[in-house]
């Protein structure tokens, strides 16, 4: 337990000193949608049944700074850190890349959750928009903690064996973009085409989606179970994968 906290603090002063890191890890998600806020506003709309963007969508935005964090961010660097020779610094001590990754994971789902918590703080002061209550509200940070912890996973099973920041790059964008404009978080899923939305609710990403807007508007977990199954099902896939196929080097 003791080398695991140490383990924790490593990893907090490596991601708190880059500023890219920084900027993008506690800054990207409130920034976000302070600008969708400017610009689309939040006035009722007949395109979202009166509702206006924000209290549309704000429940679907998470998911592309999950998404981006996990497919982009943690692969690079990852791939980063093997290029320049740190992890295999690792290969000569008894540590587990196990453990190695969980307490990555543990730093970023931490760090990650703070800011998309801050986008929703964010969203409901300054813009007013409310979810349905403070338990909906509640229920909501949970299930973008599971599908944030889920998503994590499948970015360090990306990162398992990847080298090169370039390769790990392109690898992200090939899972990003379909990832993030078939799970109506950066295109609300009712302006899809009917085939589109038919082939898009199999992406985990989608289903985040799903559970989010569905338990923001006050919906009960019972009604989103299967959701939550596929979250947690991915999750724990991509988990037990990455920590079997990661190598130091």
């Amino acid at each position: 337990m003791r080398a695991f906290r140490q383990l924790l603090k490593v990893a907090v002063r490596r991601t708190l000193r880059e500023p890219v890191s920084v900027v993008f890890t506690l800054v990207f998600a409130p920034a976000f949608v302070v600008v969708m806020g400017v610009i689309f506003g939040n006035d009722p709309t007949p395109q979202f049944d009166g509702r206006g963007f924000l209290e549309a969508n704000i429940a679907a935005f998470p998911g592309i700074v999950i998404a981006i964090t996990s497919a982009i961010m943690v692969p690079v660097d990852m791939a980063g850190q093997r290029s320049a020779g740190v992890l295999r610094r690792f290969r000569a001590t008894p540590l587990s890349p196990a453990a190695y990754l969980a307490a990555d994971i543990v730093v970023r789902l931490a760090l990650t959750f703070v800011s998309i918590a801050a986008m929703y703080a964010v969203v409901i002061l300054a813009f007013g928009v409310r979810p349905a209550s403070v338990l909906a509200l509640v229920s909501t940070l949970v299930a973008t903690l599971l599908g944030l912890a889920a998503f994590l996973a499948m970015g360090y099973l990306l990162a398992a064996r990847v080298r090169e920041v370039g390769a790990a790059q392109g690898i992200g964008n090939l899972l990003l973009y379909p990832l993030i404009f078939t799970s109506g978080a950066a295109v609300p899923l009712a302006v899809l085409p009917e085939e589109v939305r038919a082939v898009a609710r199999f992406s985990p990403l989608t289903q985040l989606t799903y559970l989010g807007q569905g338990l923001w508007n006050g919906e009960s977990w019972a009604a989103h179970w299967g959701s939550a199954v596929v979250l947690l099902a991915f999750g724990a896939v991509c988990g037990l994968l990455a920590a079997r196929l990661f190598r130091w080097e």
